[in-house]
């Protein structure tokens, strides 16, 4: 899950679909998760908030240090590094209380991104979660109540592997099991997006939850039967 970048506005973006993804009949919609599904407004804020620091110094420090963490580090380790960052020393209850905040937040999704995973469940359509996320959101996620509409999971703390690698778009591919133009995929990113375009996905920018579902929508996926 790396830092959230800017979007562009009015949607999502369209224009950037494989020729793979426009002739194949989408079998499955796979989503990030963070600055996807999921938003914290509050997140460096709430953390920072724990060390009576600035939210910006808190931000710089926390992803200078999270790649490692989301390919499967420890929350000791990266929070370690975090706080001598900082100029803070890691006291086992400030690791736990971080970790909880960040965890709760990469974890619960937007109203909108549950009611868009209850319809596409509904309608029998595969979904999917592919993140770059720790230990701890993968343990997490998996326990939430939106889970029940989620039927394959992809982290990269699991895998060892995140996106944009192109080993991780193939791996994913392998393990659902699909031609690579038939997997609906929604990022955030642009690289992220562009990645899964190489791999011959159906690959979308998210702008924000209700043009991801004009998006889907359009492909067939949440038209009324």
């Amino acid at each position: 899950m790396p830092p959230p970048s800017p979007t562009p506005s009015g949607g999502v973006d369209t224009g950037q679909q494989s020729d793979p993804g426009v002739r194949s009949t989408p079998r499955v919609v796979v989503f990030d998760l963070g600055e996807v599904l999921a938003t914290p407004p509050d997140l460096y804020s709430s953390l920072a908030a724990c060390l009576s620091q600035r939210p910006d110094a808190l931000e710089a420090a926390y992803w200078a240090h999270r790649d490692a963490y989301d390919r499967g580090g420890t929350a000791q380790v990266f929070w370690s590094a975090v706080l001598a960052d900082l100029g803070l020393p890691a006291v086992p209850s400030t690791v736990s209380e971080l970790t909880r905040i960040d965890t709760e937040a990469w974890t619960t999704i937007r109203p909108d991104s549950v009611s868009l995973l209850r319809t596409l469940s509904e309608r029998d359509v595969r979904v999917g979660i592919l993140s770059n996320a720790t230990l701890e959101m993968a343990t997490a996620a998996r326990r939430t109540t939106w889970a029940d509409h989620v039927t394959d999971w992809f982290f990269s703390c699991e895998l060892r592997l995140a996106k944009p690698e192109p080993a991780l778009y193939r791996h994913v591919t392998n393990e659902l099991g699909l031609p690579a133009g038939t997997i609906v995929f929604v990022d955030d990113r642009r690289v992220n997006v562009e990645a899964a375009l190489e791999a011959g996905w159906n690959a979308h920018l998210w702008t924000s939850g209700a043009d991801t579902a004009t998006l889907l929508n359009r492909l067939g996926l949440l038209a009324a039967e």
